[in-house]
């Protein structure tokens, strides 16, 4: 018997693995709801039920520690199950029924994922990124037994394909639940904190982050008007890449993107971001999510210069100090307000939100001022280092500060 604590919201969630009314669980809201600790509590109870296979998900996965692959060992460690389970490098096996976890992005692996045997159980997480054709070929395809989808996510746009297909189109198959920090008694003091510090800034930015609302376009957004979501192939027209890296400390992520200038468009290619990443892990990470960085020049904030001579000694050789000048920041702005149109791939489309967020502060009349606030720029820092160099190119000139 594993013992599972869960928000009381989640009741008819758990009793589905009993009652199966359902076949597709969607558990939706803003940060904090628990939503991703149940994700994995569900999916070590489904690998009790019988052989079928566990596939855990989402869009992009680069490597097994972009999975729930972690918090599922840490599961199993915590409830004092490791004699259930054989734990391997890449799969994590129920040694009891023989179940087995498998985990694989959506994107570039759908051809084999249409073909896995004793598919029954599907976990997706992150699922906000997860594209239209991606759902078309994957829903269909558990046929095993009951056969069970559980859709994990917070919502960004109405228009979004996972919103669409799992919440305004969710048939009476389809549990949806919404669900917040409200409804989870063990939420942690350390998130109740930055949601008090959110609560005082703008208010669209709050609804979005902790109360599960849609991202929208306010009038005080810095570069929103500017952004564009189109998947894209590079050849050799885009030239090499730019590539800038925000440090992140305490609760701030640190921040990675990879960027093209083509045809006066700014093209995202790549991003990543990671909160509490380790400097000993920080050179890895960068390598396995943006692997140009050995290849092309990088800069990083130089407030951090210990972590630039710790990142360039474990790998990223080419790695620099951006440059600061009186009115960097505005500079950079300008520049990148300056372009017909910035392109955001789809496996970047985590920055595309932060972008959207990314505002000017606001008054105390609620009216938009000229200065940037220091929030939702983790990204937008990073992508002002990465295009240090042709900044100047135009009508700011640095060089001469």
């Amino acid at each position: 018997m594993v013992d599972v604590t869960f928000p009381q919201i989640l009741t008819p969630v758990f009793d589905n693995l009993s009652t199966n009314l359902h076949d597709a669980i969607t558990l939706y809201g803003g940060r904090g709801g628990a939503k991703s600790q149940a994700l994995v509590a569900l999916g070590v109870l489904e690998s009790y039920i019988d052989d079928g296979v566990i596939l855990c998900c989402r869009e992009i996965q680069k490597s097994i520690n972009d999975s729930i692959y972690g918090a599922l060992v840490s599961f199993i460690t915590d409830k004092n199950l490791t004699a259930d389970f054989d734990i391997l490098k890449t799969e994590i096996k129920n040694r009891r029924t023989g179940a087995k976890f498998i985990f694989a992005g959506l994107k570039h692996n759908i051809t084999n994922i249409k073909s896995i045997n004793k598919l029954r159980c599907v976990l997706v997480d992150e699922a906000e990124n997860v594209s239209q054709e991606s759902w078309d070929y994957l829903r269909p395809t558990p046929r095993y037994k009951q056969t069970r989808i559980y859709v994990v996510f917070n919502p960004r746009f109405e228009d979004d394909p996972t919103y669409q297909e799992f919440v305004t189109k969710a048939d009476e198959r389809t549990l949806v639940i919404k669900i917040g920090y409200q409804d989870n008694p063990w939420f942690p003091s350390s998130l109740e904190n930055q949601r008090l510090r959110d609560l005082r800034g703008d208010s669209g930015r709050y609804a979005w982050i902790w109360e599960g609302e849609f991202l929208k376009l306010s009038d005080a957004s810095i570069l929103g008007h500017k952004l564009r979501q189109q998947d894209f192939e590079l050849d050799g027209s885009f030239g090499d890449p730019l590539i800038g890296i925000d440090w992140g400390f305490s609760q701030d992520p640190t921040a990675v993107i990879e960027c093209y200038e083509k045809d006066d468009t700014l093209y995202i290619y790549n991003a990543k971001s990671k909160v509490q990443l380790q400097l000993d892990d920080t050179a890895d990470w960068l390598i396995r999510h943006v692997p140009n960085i050995t290849r092309y020049t990088s800069r990083a904030d130089n407030a951090r210069p210990e972590t630039i001579a710790k990142v360039k000694k474990d790998g990223v050789k080419l790695i620099k100090a951006c440059r600061k000048w009186k009115g960097s920041v505005e500079d950079g702005i300008a520049h990148l307000q300056s372009y017909k149109a910035i392109i955001v791939h789809s496996q970047a489309m985590d920055c595309y939100a932060e972008l959207v967020a990314y505002s000017y502060k606001k008054d105390k009349f609620d009216e938009p001022t000229v200065v940037p606030a220091d929030k939702d720029n983790h990204f937008a820092d990073a992508l002002r280092y990465a295009i240090e160099p042709i900044i100047g190119r135009g009508k700011f000139s640095y060089l001469n500060v």
